[in-house]
C-alpha cells in the first residue's frame, strides 16, 4: 500500500527543511560575524538536525508511527528554540512555515489511517 498524498508531501517538506538547514549552515561559513568555535558548533548542530529530519521523515514514510511523534516533538522544540533565540527572517521563517505544514499534513486523517492501519 502506497503512502497517501498528504503523507508524501509532509515527508518531502521535512526533507526540504533538512536541506534548508544545511543551506543555512553553509551560508554561516561566509558570515564574518560567525567565527571560530561558534561556527563549528553551528555547523555540527545544523548537520545533526538535518540528519534527524531526513531520518525521521524516512521512518514516517516507512510506516513507523512512533517516528511521527518524535518528529513532531523535535520540530516543536526546534521551533521554540528558533523563536526564543530571535532567529530572524528569511530561512528561519521558511523553516517554521514548512515545519508547520509538514506537521499538519503528517497528522491529517489519511496519513493517520496509513500509519495506524493494518499492514
Amino acid at each position: 500500500m502506497a503512502p497517501p498524498k498528504p503523507l508524501r508531501i509532509a515527508v518531502v517538506l521535512w526533507w526540504v527543511v533538512a536541506l534548508l538547514l544545511l543551506l543555512e549552515t553553509g551560508l554561516a561559513w561566509f558570515d564574518p560575524a560567525v567565527q571560530g568555535r561558534l561556527l563549528l558548533v553551528n555547523t555540527a548542530v545544523g548537520v545533526v538536525m538535518a540528519v534527524i529530519y531526513l531520518a525521521l521523515g524516512a521512518l514516517v514514510f516507512r510506516r513507523r508511527g512512533w517516528a511521527r511523534f518524535v518528529l513532531t516533538a523535535f520540530a516543536a522544540v526546534h521551533a521554540v528554540l528558533m523563536v526564543v533565540s530571535g532567529a530572524g527572517f528569511g530561512i528561519p521563517v521558511l523553516l517554521l512555515v514548512l515545519g508547520l505544514a509538514g506537521t499538519v499534513l503528517m497528522w491529517a486523517q489519511q496519513s493517520s489511517d496509513f500509519l495506524t492501519g493494518e499492514r
